[in-house]
C-alpha cells in the first residue's frame, strides 16, 4: 500500500514538473491580426463597424474570442481615433496592436450662404457666399474661398473635435489700393453639426467666428452664420 502512495506522489511531482517546465519555456507572445486595414477612413456621420481581428499562439492555439479592445470612434467629431486590441496567453505572454481611424472633415465640404456681422473698422451686415472644399491631403483640413466675403480670398481651415480654426497669417488687399495687406485671423468659436436621421448624414458648419487683425489696432469681430446650400 505503502508503495502505491510512494508512486503515486512521484507522478504527481513529476506532472507537476513538467507543467511548470512548460510555463516556464512558454516565452513566445501569442499573434494579433487584424481584420481589414490598420488604417481606415470615415466620413462624418456615417457609421462605423470594427472589422475586428483574430489571435493564436503556438500552444494554446485560437485566443480570437480573449481579445479585448479598447478605445471608440466618434463619426460625429472630426478626428484621430484609435483602437487598441490586446490578448494574452496561459503563460501571461501578451500582443497589442493598433487600428487608425480618420474621421474625416470631408462632409463639411460645400457652397455656403454667410450671413455676418462685423464690429470694428468695416462694421456692419454682410451676405455672401463662400466655396468650401475639401483638402486633397489633410483629413481635418478645409480650404475656404471668398472668405469673409473678400473676392480670391482663400484660406484654410482645421477641424478638430467640433471646431473649426482658421487661426493663420494673410496677405490680402484689404483696402482695396492694389497693395497686399498683412493680416492675422483669430478664431473666436465656431460650431457644426450632422443630421444621420435620412438616408445620407448630412454635415454642415453652423458658425466660425474670428477676428481679423490689420494691425495698428485696427481689428474686425466677425461673427458668422452658415447656411448649406
Amino acid at each position: 500500500m505503502k508503495k502505491s502512495i510512494f508512486k503515486l506522489m512521484a507522478i504527481i511531482a513529476v506532472i507537476s514538473i513538467i507543467g511548470v517546465s512548460c510555463t516556464e519555456d512558454d516565452i513566445t507572445n501569442p499573434t494579433i491580426t487584424l481584420t481589414g486595414n490598420a488604417t481606415m477612413y470615415v466620413q462624418l456621420g456615417d457609421d462605423f463597424t470594427d472589422p475586428g481581428a483574430t489571435a493564436n499562439d503556438d500552444k494554446d492555439g485560437d485566443l480570437t474570442t480573449q481579445i479585448s479592445v479598447t478605445g471608440t470612434v466618434n463619426t460625429d467629431q472630426v478626428g484621430m481615433y484609435e483602437l487598441t486590441y490586446s490578448v494574452s496567453d496561459e503563460a501571461g505572454n501578451t500582443k497589442s496592436e493598433v487600428r487608425t481611424v480618420y474621421v474625416e472633415a470631408d462632409g463639411l465640404a460645400g457652397s455656403y450662404a454667410v450671413s455676418a456681422t462685423v464690429t470694428g473698422p468695416g462694421a456692419g451686415t454682410y451676405n455672401y457666399t463662400e466655396t468650401i472644399t475639401a483638402s486633397s491631403t489633410d483629413y481635418n483640413k478645409l480650404i475656404i474661398s471668398n472668405f469673409s466675403g473678400f473676392s480670391n480670398l482663400t484660406v484654410s481651415a482645421i477641424v478638430s473635435g467640433s471646431s473649426i480654426n482658421v487661426n493663420q497669417a494673410v496677405v490680402y488687399d484689404f483696402d482695396g489700393d492694389s497693395n497686399p495687406d498683412n493680416a492675422t485671423l483669430v478664431s473666436l468659436g465656431s460650431s457644426y453639426t450632422v443630421d444621420a436621421s435620412g438616408a445620407t448624414p448630412v454635415a454642415k458648419i453652423l458658425t466660425i467666428n474670428y477676428q481679423i487683425d490689420y494691425g495698428s489696432g485696427n481689428i474686425d469681430s466677425v461673427t458668422a452664420t452658415y447656411t448649406k446650400q
